[in-house]
C-alpha cells in the first residue's frame, strides 16, 4: 500500500498535478448541437468540460445565433438541469407566453419541455397556465412538459384543461399525459411481489 502512494506521490512531482478539463468552447458545443450529436445525459455534458451549462445559456439566448440551434440549446438545457439553466428556462417560458413570434413559440414549446425534463416541484405551476396558451402545438408540449414531471399537481392542470380542450391531437395528448402520470402513480401503490 505504502509503496503505492509513494508511486503515486512520485508520479504527481514529476509530472504535476492532473491538469483540470479543458474548457470547451462555444464553437464546439454549436457544432455538436448543429450536428445534433448531443450528450444524452448530464454526466456527458459535464464531461464535456466546465462551463458547458453557459456556453448552452449563451447559444440559447443569442437573438442573432440559428433558431434551430438555439432551440437544441434550449432543450440541452433540460437535460444538463443546472441551476442557471433552470433559471433561464424559467424566465424563457414567462418571457416567450405571450409573443406571437413564431420563433419564439419555438422556443417557449422547447423551455416547457426541458423544464418537465428537469423536473421540480416549481414546474407544474410554471408550466399549467400555459395549457391555456392559443397555440395548439404550445399546449401539446406543455401537456408533455407536465407529463414529465409525474406529479399530482402537474395532473391537476391537466385534468381541468382536458375538459374543456376541442383541439383533438392537444386533448389526446392530455390524455396521453395524465394516464402515463396516473401509472406512474399506481406502480409506485402496488407493493412489491414477495421473494420466492
Amino acid at each position: 500500500m505504502l509503496v503505492l502512494w509513494l508511486s503515486a506521490a512520485i508520479s504527481v512531482l514529476v509530472s504535476g498535478p492532473a491538469a483540470p478539463a479543458a474548457r470547451t468552447d462555444r464553437a464546439a458545443v454549436e457544432a455538436r448541437l448543429r450536428a445534433n450529436t448531443m450528450p444524452r445525459s448530464a454526466a456527458e455534458w459535464a464531461a464535456l468540460g466546465p462551463g458547458i451549462d453557459e456556453i448552452l445559456i449563451a447559444v440559447a439566448g443569442d437573438a442573432k445565433a440559428e433558431l434551430q440551434l438555439r432551440a437544441h440549446a434550449v432543450s440541452a438545457l433540460g437535460v444538463m438541469s443546472t441551476r442557471p439553466g433552470r433559471a433561464f428556462l424559467e424566465t424563457a417560458v414567462k418571457q416567450k407566453a405571450a409573443s406571437a413570434d413564431a420563433g419564439d413559440k419555438l422556443l417557449l414549446r422547447k423551455a416547457a419541455l426541458a423544464l418537465g425534463w428537469a423536473g421540480g416541484n416549481a414546474v407544474p405551476t410554471q408550466l399549467g397556465p400555459l395549457l391555456d396558451h392559443p397555440d395548439p402545438d404550445v399546449r401539446i408540449d406543455v401537456a408533455i412538459g407536465l407529463g414529465l414531471t409525474r406529479s399530482e399537481e402537474a395532473a391537476d392542470f391537466l385534468r381541468k384543461r382536458f375538459d374543456v380542450e376541442t383541439v383533438p391531437k392537444v386533448r389526446n395528448q392530455i390524455g396521453r399525459q395524465l394516464r402515463l402520470i396516473e401509472d406512474a402513480a399506481a406502480a409506485v401503490k402496488r407493493p412489491s411481489p414477495a421473494p420466492q
